[in-house]
């Protein structure tokens, strides 16, 4: 988070606190799993959905105050909560560069979400409820479609837009509502963070076939190797149909999992002959063009200027 922001003072401070007021709130947790939540805390990579309600926050010129912090606390709450889960249903074994938690804690991912809505809670309930369920259900879609690499795009991006975008939505929604009244404006900044949350999770898809998940501390094709399907293999399997050939399909179909370190680098090789990776960075385009009309729409120069910084660096995904 430091490398991220260390040259927006601006946000840096205030997300220092934001971070406090988390580990703060994790340290009424049992021993047993608070160093080990405390440590998911102090890799947190960027805080990228509590720089959101930061930013947001300051629509109309107003400052980041304490209600800011704790919602860009719950937010992050919400998202850790999420991973906790996530690695629990996906089994995996590192993330971020450190050993995830065993299934024994799925009690204290619950228990993370109800601190984050006890935060929120005098912020819009429907709106966070919403984001909520979509979340959950987007995981459980991601259990259920495990192995099977053969779901429509629609499913794909109905898992995205829960397990992502949702949250990004959620964020921006949360801070403009600590600024203003005006629910057109609030809706804008929902707007604005789905199409990022869409943006971002495709390019971390777009990861896992490329050869670059190892620069941020993940297994190389991970999602492939444990059989859950991405939006760049769905879109080489559509065009290898149309280019009449089978054989990327004949390596998925009732797939071994894990699959093999030969299997994937096959698999890996026609994804790219197939420009899966090409394909889905053209949709993530599409997303980001989306982000560059809603933040025009906000007429907020300051607000524009620390948007265009973080979606500039997010670009790199290099640290």
């Amino acid at each position: 988070m430091a490398e991220f922001w260390e040259e927006e003072q601006a946000l840096a401070e205030p997300l220092n606190r934001v971070k406090a007021t988390i580990e703060e709130t994790i340290a009424a947790s049992h021993p047993f799993i608070r160093q080990v939540l405390l440590d998911y805390v102090r890799t947190c990579g960027k805080m990228l959905r509590p720089a959101l309600v930061l930013i947001m926050s300051t629509l109309n010129g107003n400052n980041i105050d304490q209600d800011a912090i704790n919602t860009a606390a719950a937010v992050e709450l919400i998202h850790l909560a999420s991973i906790v889960h996530d690695d629990i249903i996906d089994g995996a074994p590192i993330r971020r560069g450190k050993k995830t938690l065993s299934k024994q804690a799925v009690l204290e991912g619950d228990l993370l979400l109800s601190k984050a809505l006890t935060l929120t809670g005098r912020l819009d309930t429907k709106t966070n409820r919403v984001a909520m369920a979509r979340l959950c259900e987007s995981e459980l879609e991601q259990d259920a479609n495990v192995g099977n690499f053969f779901i429509i795009r629609t499913a794909c991006t109905r898992r995205i837009a829960g397990k992502t975008a949702s949250l990004f939505a959620l964020s921006c929604y949360l801070g403009s509502a600590l600024a203003t009244e005006d629910q057109l404006v609030r809706m804008r900044a929902h707007r604005l963070g789905y199409a990022l949350g869409m943006a971002f999770q495709i390019q971390d898809d777009n990861l896992d076939y490329d050869g670059e998940a190892v620069l941020l501390g993940k297994e190389i094709a991970w999602d492939l190797k444990n059989g859950i399907p991405t939006l760049p293999l769905l879109l080489a399997l559509q065009e290898e149909k149309k280019a009449g050939s089978a054989l990327l399909h004949s390596y998925l179909h009732e797939p071994k999992l894990p699959l093999s370190k030969k299997n994937i680098n096959t698999i890996l090789s026609l994804v790219d002959h197939y420009r899966g990776v090409e394909k889905a960075q053209k949709i993530e385009q599409q997303y980001r063009k989306r982000v560059e009309r809603d933040i025009e729409a906000l007429d907020t120069p300051e607000i524009e200027r620390m948007l265009h910084i973080l979606i500039s660096r997010l670009s790199l995904r290099r640290n």
